[in-house]
């Protein structure tokens, strides 16, 4: 049995179908990206380019998953209200848009994070500076209580100290999860997130009093996850 404001090192689409329909309030979800290996730059650039790679090929990050189908878990879950973030690569925006946006008519936000130092790989391409976050809503609730909470985009650095702390490579700020989670759901809310990684979500949820319910495939990201929950609830 799924229970609110608990981490499941299981598969999210096994996991999702345990959860009642109708009964989340809110997704933010930070799914696998489609990444490529082209790089554009030096022979340095090349090798950061290559060791970024590798630790998502380790944790079976970069190929991308069935948006599609996801979606059909995401509609059992949220019925016609769908509220739901997902941070995604370039590649992924179109088939995003066309599911969401197109075939379910949902209102929608792109969400961009600026990196102020992204690798210098920029030789027949663009600088690959910016992560972007769409938001997808129909019905869900969505209420900025102030102008700072209201923009659609964060600048700052790629935040290397989290990555080394939590050990996470596609770690995302927890200050934006917080305003997403601040934003889009009301106290006592349930928020949740499929690939909860080292737990950021879960800790939003916690500073900002919603509940979570989180899965994460990768035992050493979930038993990192549980851990930060853990010292983040002996704070409280």
């Amino acid at each position: 049995m799924i229970e609110l404001d608990h981490i499941y090192n299981k598969d999210c689409l096994v996991g999702m179908m345990e959860i009642p329909e109708g009964t989340v309030d809110l997704i933010v979800a930070d799914p696998p990206y489609i990444v490529s290996r082209s790089s554009g730059g030096t022979v340095n650039d090349v090798k950061k380019l290559n060791l970024s790679l590798f630790d998502l090929d380790k944790a079976n990050l970069r190929d991308g998953y069935d948006i599609a189908s996801f979606t059909e878990h995401v509609r059992r879950l949220q019925g016609d209200k769908i509220n739901a973030y997902f941070w995604c690569s370039k590649a992924q925006i179109p088939e995003y848009f066309r599911i969401y946006a197109g075939v379910l008519k949902c209102k929608f936000e792109i969400i961009c994070w600026h990196k102020q130092n992204a690798l210098p790989t920029y030789f027949n391409k663009y600088l690959s500076d910016t992560e972007y976050c769409l938001y997808f809503h129909n019905g869900g609730f969505t209420h900025p209580a102030t102008y700072e909470d209201a923009k659609t985009y964060e600048v700052g650095c790629i935040n290397h100290e989290d990555k080394k702390k939590f050990g996470h490579p596609t770690i995302k700020p927890l200050p934006i999860i917080q305003r997403m989670v601040r934003n889009s759901s009301q106290v006592g809310g349930v928020v949740l997130d499929p690939f909860m990684g080292s737990g950021t979500t879960a800790v939003a949820c916690i500073k900002e009093n919603r509940h979570f319910i989180g899965f994460e495939l990768n035992r050493e990201y979930f038993d990192k996850a549980v851990t930060r929950i853990g010292t983040i609830n002996s704070k409280s």
